[in-house]
């Protein structure tokens, strides 16, 4: 009597990391310094970074994770088939924390089911402590010493905000002070709005 052998095939599965995922496309601002940025007026430079960040819209958001000021881990994948909006800032800039009563009323408009607000902090935790307990709340989800984060996503002017869409990809972005407060937070309001009427 013959035996029959079974053989089984087991898929391998490969999972590619996803530190580099985005980063290519946000890279390209490195290409900027080839057109002579040694030998051209700062502000013209600075013209061509800010073109840089607002042409990034489609580009996939670079990955990052951090832990909040409340010990919340912050993962950017896991928030896929969400809006996410940040806002890069710091305790000791005055355009940023003018922009902060704006953006708290933008974070009360909207499902926390559907849209995530993150806050991306140069100050470390104690500096954050104190600056709260001082002038009051900012109600993004703080994310402590983010400046390596800022520099992955290539933050030319502080504050620098992005909303990005449920798929995960660069939708709008604004930096420095191209305008008010009140008009910034319309503007990512309408960003907002268009991204939850896509689909996933």
């Amino acid at each position: 009597m013959k035996k029959l052998f079974l053989v089984f095939s087991i898929p391998i599965m490969y999972f590619v990391p996803l530190t580099n995922y985005g980063q290519p496309c946000f890279d390209g601002y490195e290409l900027l310094f080839e057109k002579g940025m040694d030998s051209m007026p700062y502000n013209e430079f600075h013209k061509l970074e800010l073109e840089f960040v607002r042409s990034l819209r489609g580009c996939p958001a670079p990955y990052f994770e951090g832990k909040t000021l409340e010990g919340n881990d912050i993962f950017l994948p896991a928030f896929v088939g969400k809006v996410v909006v940040l806002n890069f800032w710091f305790t000791t800039c005055p355009p940023c924390l003018k922009e902060i009563p704006e953006l708290n009323k933008l974070v009360g408009q909207f499902n926390p089911d559907e849209v995530v607000f993150i806050g991306l902090a140069r100050d470390d935790t104690k500096k954050l402590d104190a600056f709260f307990k001082r002038f009051g709340t900012f109600l993004y989800q703080i994310i402590p010493e983010s400046y390596a984060i800022a520099t992955n996503y290539k933050v030319v002017a502080w504050p620098q905000s992005m909303v990005i869409d449920k798929r995960g990809n660069v939708y709008q972005t604004w930096a420095g002070v191209e305008n008010g407060s009140i008009q910034l937070a319309n503007e990512i309001k309408t960003a907002i709005d268009s991204c939850l009427k896509t689909a996933n």
